[in-house]
């Protein structure tokens, strides 16, 4: 099942929504209509409704939030994969982020900057209209509580994401900083190590607090998982700069006839260790098997079922002079095993997964 549902699609963007959204947008429907400042006054019916229409007005803002960021994305030549919403907020999925500290800093601060903009806009007008203050205790206007708090909400939202720290937009802003002084890495560890000192912090008062301080110590795991992820993931993209398929590929490829019957590719399995072949016929590429593939097929069938019964037909190949980078990536993102890796003359190796980590290794050890 996938975990992410298109519901829109704004620029060429898909908008999906995680189903993790589905449990914080209840949480903070719960939130306002049981929090004195908001809907607790109203019935209980009249209360959730409006505090589930708040917290749709709430992530629609974070929607925004999101929408600032690919705008300079787009403006960038950067390509955006998705916006999806999910259970600590939006993220813009990129691809191809360039390593220039100024593109970075205008991207991340484009997002902190709309929802900055909303939420003077939304107070000005609250104030305009003259609407109670809300932070001062007699927010007792419906309009006043959707516009004045939805207005602090935003601000709130930009001081979140301006926290020093990956995932947050102010480690990346932190890292341009750096990045501006020395080599890319190298503010990505610094700006890492800050991020991952701060989560450290937030998770021990959230230990101290208990149990209030449960999200403290839920925001901070966030936090200090992004902090890592970036760090290994700039290291990595580094440790296969100029690095092509061919070079890290198996050329020696085991191929399989498409007639062969599941018995004989268990052998091969048992024998090479290899937990997929390509399917080749007449010199073409036509399928690859897995032992995904044939595992689940009994015994006494095994050898009457043939390798193109049960193949996948659906191949996801490489070309060799690819940038490794870019098949990692790809192998990341469909979730396989391996890649077929083509030139003009058809299959010439295969790409796993054990091949990027056994060059990520050996460039640790070029260091």
């Amino acid at each position: 099942m996938k975990s992410s549902i298109k519901i829109w699609e704004i620029w060429n963007i898909p908008v999906k929504i995680h189903l993790s959204f589905l449990l914080i947008l209840p949480a903070f429907a719960w939130l306002f209509a049981n929090n004195e400042y908001f809907f607790l006054r109203f019935d209980t019916l009249i209360s959730y409704s409006l505090g589930v229409t708040l917290a749709l007005f709430f992530f629609f803002c974070v929607f925004l939030h999101e929408l600032g960021h690919s705008y300079v994305a787009l403006k960038n030549d950067i390509k955006i994969k998705n916006i999806t919403m999910m259970i600590f907020g939006g993220v813009a999925s990129m691809e191809d982020v360039k390593e220039d500290p100024d593109v970075e800093l205008k991207l991340a601060i484009a997002g902190p900057l709309v929802s900055i903009v909303i939420g003077v806009f939304l107070i000005v007008t609250n104030y305009l209209l003259g609407f109670p203050f809300p932070l001062l205790g007699n927010g007792t206007s419906l309009a006043g509580i959707f516009i004045g708090w939805t207005g602090y909400i935003n601000l709130v939202l930009a001081g979140f994401n301006l926290i020093p720290a990956f995932p947050m937009d102010g480690g990346r802003v932190l890292r341009s900083f750096f990045a501006k002084r020395m080599s890319y890495i190298d503010a990505t560890e610094r700006a890492a190590g800050i991020g991952k000192a701060f989560a450290f912090a937030l998770g021990l008062l959230g230990i101290l607090i208990l149990p209030g301080g449960i999200w403290l110590i839920l925001i901070a795991s966030f936090i200090y998982i992004g902090a890592s992820e970036e760090e290994r993931s700039t290291k990595i993209s580094k440790t296969l700069s100029g690095v092509k398929v061919r070079d890290l590929m198996t050329d020696d490829v085991i191929t399989v006839d498409p007639e062969w019957p599941i018995s004989k590719i268990i052998h091969l399995v048992m024998k090479k260790k290899h937990m997929g072949y390509p399917v080749v016929k007449d010199n073409k590429l036509i399928g690859i098997i897995t032992f995904t593939d044939i595992r689940e097929i009994p015994n006494q069938k095994r050898e009457l079922t043939k390798v193109r019964e049960v193949m996948s037909k659906d191949v996801i190949t490489i070309d060799e002079n690819s940038d490794a980078f870019e098949a990692l990536k790809l192998i990341s993102k469909e979730d396989i095993g391996r890649l077929p890796v083509m030139s003009d003359e058809g299959l010439v190796g295969i790409l796993s997964r054990s091949d990027f980590t056994t060059a990520i290794e050996l460039g640790k050890m070029k260091k």
